[in-house]
């Protein structure tokens, strides 16, 4: 195996690549398709750029965006040291890898990185470098010295932290009103942050029990064939999630459109919400009641339904059945576990 690294200047192709990347993330390229540059026989370009959109749209846009940043970091990587980028050798992705988490990134961030190279590849139609087992070694390595537990877990908030959020927030404004309604809708239904910021008004289904929210896409329904999460009414008015969403909707309207918007000069505006709007909001809701903030984020909401549901003495099939994990193993270790070991810790019986 030769693993020596090859100096060159990066070709306008990959200048090319990279700009595709940037907007559009990873598409499989004509070549990676056993295609030439010329359409065959009764088709044209647009049928063959139709094709190629097609197959890119089986990725995630979120991981369309990602893939392109860490390519793009990639490629900037081997400019600084004129180093072929595409295709890429196994040893200078071994450097790249090992440079990288010398920085200080987790070992999520690594096989991010690889996944992107990889993909990239592919579009090109070239030998994949992450495949090559020096590359293999070095994954396997680093996963050991940065392990691959998560650094970060969302704090999740409790029904106790909920009433002090809401107990702080003017929920005679607009503003306070459609932050009410996001908190005790999101924290309810288990939605995830993208999904609740996503939601529509059209995907909202009233019934006398409380209401159905209609999921039309989701990270486990990445074909959009739709999921229905049920949210039923509070047993006390302040924190009933559906009178806080008929309170909003007496602001908003019920025009057909976003269910939750941003706001311009504390007007509602017409930009659309976004998780990581949802997330900001969360934190600074959180330190105004007094909550320590610095853990909090979009996430904190359906963390803390599943957490709170547990503690409360819910089945776990009911709670999967709320969040949709695809996996029971993640609801158990990330929400079930921590619980239990709080629980049936010996420390609570050594008289300190």
């Amino acid at each position: 195996m030769n693993l020596a690294l090859v100096p060159t200047r990066v070709p306008t192709r990959v200048t090319d690549h990279v700009a595709t990347l940037a907007t559009a993330g990873p598409v499989p390229g004509r070549r990676s398709l056993g295609w030439s540059d010329i359409p065959p026989e009764g088709l044209t370009n647009q049928d063959l750029t139709r094709i190629t959109d097609a197959i890119a749209a089986g990725r995630a846009e979120s991981t369309r965006k990602t893939y392109a940043w860490q390519w793009g970091r990639f490629d900037r990587w081997c400019a600084g040291r004129g180093i072929t980028a595409m295709p890429a050798s196994p040893v200078a992705v071994c450097a790249y890898l090992t440079d990288f988490a010398a920085q200080g990134v987790a070992a999520g961030t690594i096989e991010c990185a690889c996944a992107a190279i990889a993909a990239a590849h592919e579009t090109d139609g070239e030998v994949n470098p992450i495949a090559d087992q020096s590359v293999k070694a070095v994954r396997r390595g680093l996963r050991r010295t940065l392990g691959t537990a998560p650094r970060r877990q969302s704090r999740p908030l409790s029904t106790d932290d909920i009433r002090r959020m809401l107990a702080n927030i003017d929920r005679t404004t607009a503003r306070g009103t459609r932050d009410a309604a996001l908190i005790l809708l999101g924290f309810a239904s288990a939605l995830r942050r993208s999904e609740l910021a996503g939601l529509e008004l059209a995907d909202i289904e009233p019934k006398p029990e409380g209401l159905l929210i209609h999921v039309r896409k989701s990270k486990t329904d990445p074909e959009a064939r739709g999921q229905l999460v049920a949210v039923a009414h509070g047993q006390h008015a302040e924190t009933d999630p559906v009178t806080a969403l008929d309170a909003w909707l007496a602001y908003r309207g019920t025009g057909p459109g976003q269910l939750f918007t941003g706001f311009h000069h504390d007007r509602i505006g017409s930009r659309p919400f976004t998780g990581s709007g949802l997330a900001r909001m969360l934190k600074q809701r959180a330190a105004a009641a007094g909550i320590p903030s610095e853990r909090v984020s979009g996430h904190s909401l359906r963390a803390g339904h599943a957490t709170t549901a547990a503690l409360a003495g819910v089945g776990l099939d009911r709670i999967a059945a709320q969040t949709r994990h695809s996996r029971i193993s993640t609801l158990v270790e990330h929400y079930i576990r921590p619980l239990e070991a709080m629980q049936v810790t010996s420390s609570r019986d050594l008289g300190l």
